[in-house]
């Protein structure tokens, strides 16, 4: 059994990610801790004025309708867990630092499940936003990015691009998630030159271990249009990546790279960096 834990915000019920718990549930039994956080974080919004330094917050901010939203994510969250036996548990952080609260919560799980549409768009529907960077980012464990309309994908797409950040995410997810190894499996090594990648032996030596039904591929990019190109020929799949290392190709990409998987690619990825 493993402990998850799922952010819900406000009065955003993150359904694809419940889903994803429940299939989970069924394989290997699970602990899922609801992480109930205010709708915005409301340190992110304090404004200082003159040399007073008097925080100012918008009116809308002061009505104390936080309790009211978070408590019925909580009868909803937990009537969803004991229809699908669901052993779960509550946590509120409605404190002001919200997504402080929620990457501490992180430290003590196993893997981190956030909707890839929902969170915190009624601060920014643009994803990622500030709020969702800020938990890949820093986040103590493996977070996995689930869009709205989950449906659980027969297909794992390993990225590789010879960094400790692609190898880290790769062990992550063989270790978090052992009933997903056995499907189709693709090791996508990504090269942003000519140059082989370094210790290629060594990366299919680990990774034909805990995915026997592997295939090796190999992808040349210049842009990241190419990788999202290449992506949507495959959208029956679970993707893992590292993301936010500092190699040559994420240089290349920065975090538009992830930016723009999150963005334009409606599949479950599993994000985990060292």
């Amino acid at each position: 059994m493993k402990k998850l834990i799922i952010a819900l915000d406000g009065q955003h019920f993150p359904k694809g990610a419940f889903e994803f718990a429940k299939s989970i549930n069924l394989s290997s039994g699970i602990l899922l801790a609801g992480v109930f956080l205010s709708p915005v974080d409301y340190s992110k919004l304090l404004v200082f004025t003159g040399m007073e330094a008097v925080p100012m917050l918008p009116e809308w901010l002061t009505k104390n309708d936080d309790d009211v939203l978070v408590s019925k994510n909580v009868n909803d969250f937990t009537e969803a867990c004991i229809n699908e036996g669901i052993e779960h548990r509550i946590h509120k952080d409605v404190d002001m630092m919200a997504i402080s609260s929620l990457i501490e919560e992180s430290r003590f799980a196993d893997a981190l499940l956030i909707s890839s549409e929902l969170f915190y768009n009624n601060v920014s529907k643009q994803q990622p936003n500030f709020y969702l960077e800020e938990v890949l980012k820093k986040s103590e464990c493996p977070v996995m990015l689930i869009p709205e309309n989950y449906t659980e994908p027969n297909h794992v797409i390993l990225t590789y691009d010879g960094s400790e950040s692609s190898v880290f995410a790769i062990k992550q997810f063989a270790y978090v998630h052992p009933e997903l190894t056995q499907k189709e499996t693709v090791l996508l090594s990504i090269l942003a030159h000519e140059d082989d990648l370094p210790e290629y032996n060594l990366i299919t030596e680990l990774v034909s271990r805990h995915f026997p039904d592997l295939k090796l591929q190999t992808l040349h990019l210049k842009h990241k249009k190419d990788f999202i190109g290449w992506l949507m020929n495959m959208p029956d799949s679970f993707i893992v990546m590292g993301a936010f290392s500092r190699t040559s190709f994420s240089h290349l990409f920065k975090k538009s790279f992830a930016a723009g998987i999150i963005q334009e690619i409606k599949m479950p990825i599993f994000i985990s960096h060292k």
